[in-house]
């Protein structure tokens, strides 16, 4: 069940407490134990997410935690939660990440791992998300497919990284097109000045279609400019056939693997709330301990204060015994 199941039909403050008591279920449940958690985002079409998330969940070499999302508010708080080690983002248009520039350069400069997919590497939709996080520099989106052929790229191999790792050189991903930096006529114009690393690049164009980048704080992203792919069923670049390709599943659980293995976000995050935890019950074990001296001080004093009223009762009973019973009994002796 994804969060968008489980709000449906519910305003945006519900939605938000909504998210964060799922993810922080396993905090709570496990006591100081903070399990990392994976979080997918596609925006209103949440079918290729959760597609997605199911090759995460079986790939060797990944324990975390699995959540699916489709709102951008929803994300934008997964980003501030100290659980969250590692966030996919494929979205088809601007309007599905445009708010997300913010919290997502945030949690990159934060230390976050991150895989980027599509609108999210474009500049024109994300601005400098597009050139710092998911550095494709991207101002064009080209198809450039003849009429008949299939929607499929070339990726080859630029360097040997360890996103590669199990994969040809050479190999085909359906796409509808990609995203890069180009001219006026939509030519490739190679960003000599990002800081980033080709995996591969698109064998008719030149243009990078897996980058990698790392923040100083430890982040990690991986920008996938030429995975285009829509949910009509029909069509060739269905994303439906794209997760059977083994080639995409080895590419894509080797993105994942890698930006979440180096993210410093989780960990540093997680060890400060378990400080914070830590701290908040050792308050509360002081607390306690005060209450109970106090309760027991309180004890010991209500008990002198009944000694003494017994004793005072005592001692205005021998009065009056004296002078109303004993007195007149002796004056008549």
């Amino acid at each position: 069940m994804t969060m968008e199941d489980a709000g449906r039909g519910m305003g945006r403050p519900f939605r938000c407490l909504l998210a964060i008591l799922l993810m922080s279920m396993a905090t709570v449940s496990g006591q100081t134990e903070i399990r990392p958690t994976i979080v997918f985002y596609t925006g209103t079409d949440s079918g290729f997410a959760r597609m997605l998330a199911s090759l995460v969940e079986q790939a060797d070499g990944i324990d975390s935690d699995v959540m699916v999302v489709a709102k951008p508010d929803a994300l934008a708080l997964a980003t501030a939660l100290p659980q969250t080690e590692c966030i996919i983002v494929y979205g088809s248009n601007a309007a599905e990440v445009g708010s997300l520039v913010e919290p997502l350069t945030a949690f990159f400069e934060s230390g976050g791992g991150l895989v980027g997919l599509r609108e999210v590497c474009y500049e024109p939709s994300v601005g400098n998300l597009a050139t710092r996080v998911f550095p494709a520099c991207a101002n064009v989106s080209a198809q450039q497919y003849p009429p008949g052929q299939k929607r499929a790229r070339n990726y080859t191999e630029v360097q040997t990284t360890e996103i590669a790792s199990g994969l040809p050189e050479r190999f085909q991903l359906v796409s509808m097109g990609i995203y890069f930096r180009g001219d006026s006529a939509g030519k490739y114009l190679e960003v000599s000045e990002a800081e980033y690393s080709v995996a591969y690049a698109d064998e008719a164009t030149g243009a990078p279609i897996v980058l990698t980048c790392e923040s100083e704080a430890g982040g990690r992203s991986v920008a996938l400019p030429g995975i285009w792919v829509v949910s009509n069923s029909r069509v060739d670049a269905y994303y439906g056939n794209l997760v059977l390709d083994e080639n995409f599943v080895q590419l894509f659980t080797n993105a994942v693997r890698w930006a979440a293995k180096g993210s410093t976000h989780f960990s540093e995050a997680s060890r400060d709330f378990r400080n914070k935890l830590d701290d908040a019950r050792s308050k509360q074990e002081r607390l306690r301990d005060e209450a109970e001296r106090a309760r027991r001080k309180g004890n010991a004093n209500r008990l002198l204060l009944l000694s003494g009223m017994w004793a005072a009762g005592l001692l205005a009973c021998g009065v009056v015994i004296r002078k109303l019973i004993l007195v007149p009994i002796e004056v008549e002796a």
